[in-house]
């Protein structure tokens, strides 16, 4: 059996769905918008995809390869576990606000405070979604490869 090369089309793919996993947890900006923003399930799309890929090409990468998926995955997997585990951005926000002090809070009990006014989305709503995340899984594939 001949010894498997590396490729380009697997560390790029690779790349590609390691970038967008760190755009969507947030923790670069994003290429388009130059903002920060966290999202979540699109970081667990793109984390599962990768693993997919994983699966699907298991006996055809390289060593090298296979060490560059399994050590980004890894690293993507961890980080959105660390993410998950924190507040949503706006829950945090509301949070910040509420530890300002009590005029804060008498404007906000009174509904003329500018967040009300500017139609916020409520803090418990907020922190509920954020509460809900899910960490991704390995696929199913593993487990029924004979």
């Amino acid at each position: 059996m001949s010894e498997k090369t590396t490729g380009r089309v697997v560390p790029y793919l690779t790349e590609m769905f390691r970038f967008q996993a760190w755009v969507a947890l947030g923790k670069v900006a994003h290429p388009m918008s130059g903002e920060v923003e966290r999202d979540l399930d699109g970081a667990r799309a793109a984390i599962d995809l990768l693993n997919e890929l994983e699966s699907k090409t298991a006996g055809n990468r390289s060593d090298e390869e296979s060490k560059l998926m399994q050590a980004v995955l890894t690293e993507l997997r961890m980080n959105y576990v660390d993410e998950a585990k924190k507040p949503a951005p706006e829950a945090a926000k509301v949070e910040a606000g509420a530890a300002d002090g009590a005029t804060d809070s008498a404007e906000a009990a009174a509904g003329t405070g500018a967040k009300a006014e500017a139609g916020a989305p409520d803090a418990d709503a907020s922190a509920e979604a954020g509460a809900e995340a899910e960490t991704p899984s390995a696929s199913d594939e593993e487990t029924t490869r004979a």
